[in-house]
Formats: structure tokens, sequence, C-alpha cells
């Protein structure tokens, strides 16, 4: 075990935990809603429905564990903005609860998307590094990341969301839906959209708090604090992680032991909490911090270059409940900040802000069929400081009409999306998408879908603060078709996207340029899971991916082939044990330590890790996992370093 250290736990936020207690203890009993609550409360990203499923303690663990992720696989809300059951969705959908995140021992956002069929990801280093996602072959810049409906897309970044910073302990489940959503979401959505949903008070007081540490000096804590009455809820989490590290970079085939490391710490506050004015009106309000400091490899191993990063995002919103109707109004921002500590040269300050304000009316006008409609204001505003110059900005806005209708007749569900985009910057959009399944019975059904998508260029696209400005960038224009079946647990799914106008980087003219043709991305994902025995859960996903420029070329990062398997196994009703394994296949890959680049192959391999869970009592639970079981070396961008095998034990108490 490497740099095992014991937690100090001087980063337990006692003031602000003590200033929750103090806020619930002011919070009234008032009138009660709570059967209309179960029927009408449709939260910002989550609420109960008709399908929800009371769940009953049972003296067969595994059994329990089922429900519960069940339970929270069982409705959707990306799909259309609204929550529906997962039934009447049309589109290809993966939903990952936070009991399987505890389960797998997951500790970031990135390596629990790096479970599910499509999607992958190619990171520069270990926590907190610039990381890469792909789905279904399209990189980051063409997903769009919620965290409670806010969007987390960062105008200031080329690439999109920064995945590498975001925790998992206050996320309750996230959505994964794939496929051009544009119609839906409007721009960044093109290749699908990663909704994070955190955590929800549950009725009465609870207080959770948990302790980690093992290899690579690892330390981590988190604790939350909840309450919630008939008419109020509040919850309030912090989440703390520390860690030496390792290397960034490392030379290909070089052990990282070798090399300096590149510590992190990042600390998550989330807080979250909602009011009934009475049985038809609500308002409520949420925020979300990260706070990151990260080490990284500038040009070779043992550079120490620093970036302090602060992402925020927070939303006030308020529903009426008439009729069938639900109306919403929400107002968000979202803001990003970051500091390059160490810059000589280049940007050294980056700072984007999303403020927007949504109207929408939910409105379920037949049995079995509803309508979203409404419409948004989004400013995108950045600012940056390159080095010896003085703060630069740019602005630009958008506004959306957007109409989502679902209908189902007998066993035929059908879905529409229309949404209509004007830009101050570009030529107004209209995008949307259609979907329709079949259901032969509650085990077996056909679907297929088809959205028509784009993406805007980003503002650093276009002032190209690292050559030549071109403000005549044009937005990619992206079709999406998909047609699979699901059967008891089984899922297969193909799918096609394109991609016309993509943008690129010219080095003849030493700017973005948008490359005529047709970039393509095409492939097929298998996943399956069973409770094989009562005490034994099982299963596994396969995806291949045929990623090709205009040219033909093969684009870079994307595994052809990727496979996950997991199975946890509960011999006692107390002990859990689960164990997974990923193998990915052949990459294509540059390598920059030459110039020019050089095309290399990365991938081939299998990482393997498992956990053990020991429920002690209704309070206690203990834990260890292994990661990297068989020390396999591996790096899934070349050049930068993947951990070796690391050890990690915890504890985590409730009441």
């Amino acid at each position: 075990m490497k740099n095992l250290k014991g937690f100090r736990g001087k980063y337990f936020s006692l003031a602000a935990i003590l200033a929750l207690n103090a806020t619930i203890a002011l919070a009234s009993e008032g009138q009660s809603v709570v059967d209309n609550e179960k029927q009408l409360y449709t939260p910002k990203a989550e609420a109960s429905s008709e399908t929800t499923e009371v769940l009953e303690e049972s003296a067969a663990p595994v059994v329990v564990i089922s429900k519960k992720i069940k339970e929270k696989k069982s409705e959707v809300y990306t799909a259309s903005k609204s929550l529906v059951s997962a039934t009447n969705v049309t589109d290809n959908v993966s939903i990952i609860t936070s009991e399987e995140l505890s389960l797998k021992g997951i500790t970031s956002v990135v390596d629990a998307l790096n479970t599910i069929p499509g999607v992958s990801f190619a990171s520069n280093g270990g926590l907190g590094k610039s990381t890469g996602v792909f789905m279904q072959g399209m990189s980051n810049k063409y997903i769009l990341v919620l965290i409670d409906g806010v969007r987390y897309n960062d105008p200031s970044n080329t690439s999109g969301a920064d995945f590498s910073q975001i925790l998992v302990d206050d996320i309750d489940r996230i959505e994964v839906i794939k496929g051009a959503q544009s119609g839906v979401w409007g721009a960044d959505a093109a290749a699908g959209v990663v909704n994070i949903i955190t955590k929800n008070a549950q009725n009465g007081t609870h207080g959770t708090a948990g302790v980690e540490t093992g290899s690579y000096g690892r330390r981590s804590m988190h604790t939350s604090l909840s309450h919630k009455t008939d008419v109020f809820d509040i919850m309030l989490s912090v989440e703390r992680v520390k860690e030496d590290g390792f290397t960034s970079q490392a030379l290909y085939g070089k052990k990282i032991d070798q090399f300096e490391d590149d510590p992190y710490r990042n600390t998550t506050v989330n807080l979250k909490t909602g009011y009934w004015l009475d049985a038809y009106n609500r308002v409520e309000a949420g925020y979300h911090d990260v706070n990151a400091l990260n080490s990284y490899d500038e040009n070779t191993p043992n550079d120490s270059q620093h970036s302090d990063v602060r992402n925020r995002s927070g939303y006030v919103g308020y529903k009426h409940l008439v009729g069938d109707h639900s109306i919403e109004t929400t107002l968000s921002k979202s803001s990003f900040l970051k500091k390059e500590l160490d810059a000589t040269f280049g940007v050294s300050d980056y700072k984007g802000e999303i403020p927007s304000i949504e109207m929408k009316d939910t409105w379920k006008y037949y049995d079995k069929s509803a309508l979203v409609f409404g419409g948004s204001y989004e400013k995108r505003e950045i600012e940056y400081t390159q080095v010896g110059s003085a703060e630069k900005e740019r602005n630009d806005n958008s506004k959306a009409l957007y109409v989502n209708n679902t209908n189902q007749f007998n066993q035929v569900i059908l879905t529409e999306a229309l949404r209509y985009d004007r830009f101050s910057a570009f030529d107004d959009k209209v995008t949307g998408k259609v979907g329709a399944k079949y259901l032969f019975n509650d085990q077996f059904n056909i679907y297929t879908n088809y959205g028509t998508a784009y993406q805007t260029p980003s503002m650093l696209d276009m002032i190209n603060i690292w050559g030549t400005s071109n403000f005549d960038l044009k937005p990619e224009n992206i079709k999406s078709f998909n047609i699979g079946t699901q059967y008891a647990g089984l899922t297969i799914n193909f799918f096609r996207n394109e991609i016309k106008d993509m943008i690129n980087w010219d080095n003849a003219t030493s700017k973005n340029v948008n490359i005529e043709g047709t970039s393509i991305m095409r492939g097929v994902e298998i996943s399956y899971e069973q409770q094989l025995l009562q005490s034994l859960l099982m299963g596994g996903n396969y995806t291949y991916v045929d990623a090709q420029n205009k040219d033909g070329v093969r684009l870079t990062r994307r595994p052809r082939y990727q496979s996950t398997l997991y199975t946890t196994y509960m011999p006692i009703k107390k002990l859990a044990w689960n164990v997974s394994g990923t193998y990915v296949g052949s990459r294509a890959d540059q390598d920059f330590s030459s110039t020019p680049a050089r095309n290399v192959e990365t991938g081939n391999y299998f990482v393997a890790n498992t956990k053990v869970s020991y429920h002690i009592d209704p309070t206690w639970d203990v834990y260890v996992k292994v990661n990297n079981i068989f020390d396999r070396y591996y790096q899934t961008a070349y050049g930068f370093a993947s951990a070796e095998r690391s050890y990690y034990m915890g504890v985590e108490a409730r009441f």
C-alpha cells in the first residue's frame, strides 16, 4: 500500500452544519400537503409518480438492493423535460443509481460513465486531470451536462463540460440519454445529455458521514444533513478529497514512480431546499459549488504547473399546479473560473458564465398523453486575460421556443419534439426529434429514434487566443438515428451519428475552420443485467464504435471495442462483494512529444476492481476496495499516466 495515511478530519464543515441545524429549527410543521405532493410534486429533476414502488425490507439483501436500483430507473426526466415512466421513453437511456456507485466503489463521474455502453474516456493523468468523455464516438463538446437541471458546459472551455471535477457522494442518480437531443435541450446536446441529479431530503431528520483513506495519499470525507416535513425540505452535503496523486505525464512504458507526484484537492458543497406555500404552489432553490486545486505537467513528466478551479451553479424555481398543468419558472446561473497560476505566456485567467431564465408548462391533456412547451433566454459570457495583456470579454445570447409531445395508443408509444433557437451570433436554428416504441409485453419492445442537432462554435473557438481568429465559423450540423430492442434485461442498440461542417484546427492557417464533408460515427451497444440467484446479481455490456472523419481517417482516443462485466455477490445479509472489469480495445492516438506529432496506438488492456462492504448495524458500514487488481499497465491517452494497483478502506455512518 502506498502512502497510506490516516484521515485527519480537519475539513469537516462544522460551521455549515450548525447553520443548517439553525435553519431546520426555524422550519415550521405547517399545513400538510403530503397527499397532493405524491401526485403533483415534480421537483426540478425528480419526483414521485404512479410508478414509484414502495420498498420493503427483506431478509434477502440482494432483492432489496435490486428493488432500490430498479425504482430509481423506473422514471426518466431528461427525454422530455418532464418526469415520465421509463417505459414511455423511446430514447436510448442509461441510468446509474447511487446504490450502484456505492456497490462498485466508484469515486468520480467519469468512472461512473465508463461503466455504461457507448461511453468511454481518455484522461491526462489521475483524479482531477483534464479528461475527455466520448459518447457513441462524439467528444465532450457535443455532450450537454446538467447538474440538477442547470447547464454545466463551460463557455470559456473549448472542450465543453469539465467532467473531471465532479465527485459522486452527493449524487442520487445519473441519467444518460444518447443521440441528438437539441430538439429538447438546444445547443450542446448533439451527442446526448448527462443529467446529474443530486440527493433529496427524506422524511424526518437524517445525517451521514464517511471517511476514506488509501493509496497515493488519498484522504476523503463526506457528510450530509437533511430534514423534511410535509411542507419544507432541505439538504446540505459537503465532500472533501485530497490526494498526493501521481505524475500526470509519463513516457509510454515507463513506471510512474520515477516521476514527481501531481497532487489534487477538491471541496464540493451542495445545498437543495424547497417549501410548499400551499397545496398548489412551491418554491425551491439549489446551489452546487466545486473548489479545486490541481497540479499537472505542462511539457515533461517532472513539470509542476497548478490550476485553481471554481465551478458554481445555482437555481431558484417557482412551481404552480392547476388542473392538469404544472407551470414552472426557473432562474439559473452557472459560472466557471480557472486560473493558471504558473502561466508565463498564453491565457492565465478564464471565466465563463451562463445566466438563463426558463418558463414551461407540463400539461397532461389526455390519459397517457402529455405536452411540454415553453421558452427560455440564455446568455453566454466569457472573460479572459492573457499574460501581459488587459482583461478581455465577449458574450452572445439565444432565445428559444420548444414543444415536446408523448402519446401512447395501446401498445404504441410516439414522441415528438420541436425547438426554435434564435441566436445573436449565428443564424436561427430549428431542430427536432421523433421516436416510436412498440410494446409486445412488459419484457419485450422495439424502438427507433431520429433527431437533428447543432453545435455552435465556442467563443474561444472563434477568438482563438492561440492563433488567428475566425468569426465566420458556422454551427456544426448533426443527425442521429438509432434502432434497438429490449428483452428481459437484454438491450441491443444500433446507432449512427453524422457531423457536417465539423470544426477543426487548420495547421496551414493556424485557426479553426469548418471542414467540408461529413464525419460518421456508427456502431452497436449490447447490455445485459440479471439476478441469477437470490444472492447473485450479474451484468455486462459491449460497445463497438467506428468513428471516422470525412476522409475515412479514424478519430483519435475512441476505443473501437469496449466491454464491461460486473457482479455483486451477497453470501450473507451483511456482506456485499462486488467485482467489475473493463476491457478497452485499440485506440488511435498521437504522440505530441515529437514534431510533427506521430500517429500511435494505445488500448488493448483489461482493468479490474473489487470492493467488499460489511454492514455492521443500521448505523455503521465499513469497506475495503482494490483498484487495478492485476496491476495492469495502461494509458488512456498516450503519454499520460494511469494508476497502478491501489488499495482503499473506509467507514460510513448514518442516522
